[in-house]
């Protein structure tokens, strides 16, 4: 397995620890980005997991993040598009965690 992918597939599993790290892991996941299409498709499947793991756990990382950056601020300075999402996590943190389902009832004739 690529070696940045690995290091961010574990990474990933951690909010508890410093920011200062999770700052290496967005890091990380800008080199994997540059390479992305260079990875088998298993590798493209544990990028997928691992990125919805950060997803999931935007909330934390985001906390512990805030503490060392602005993501808005940075955002600008580094002119960092939507495609780069982990740079968003202070939005992603906004959101609700789950959406609420839209059941409809069924339709009889």
């Amino acid at each position: 397995m690529n070696k940045l992918l690995e290091h961010y597939t574990v990474d990933v599993d951690f909010p508890e620890v410093s920011g200062l790290e999770h700052l290496e892991m967005l890091q990380i996941r800008d080199k994997i980005f540059e390479i992305e299409s260079t990875l088998s498709a298993a590798e493209k499947e544990l990028l997928a997991r691992a990125d919805q793991r950060l997803i999931e756990q935007a909330v934390q990382f985001y906390e512990e993040l805030s503490r060392f950056i602005d993501f808005e601020q940075r955002r600008q300075t580094h002119q960092i598009p939507v495609a780069r999402w982990w740079w968003y996590l202070d939005v992603l943190a906004q959101l609700p965690q789950s959406l609420p389902s839209t059941q409809q009832e069924p339709v009889t004739a």
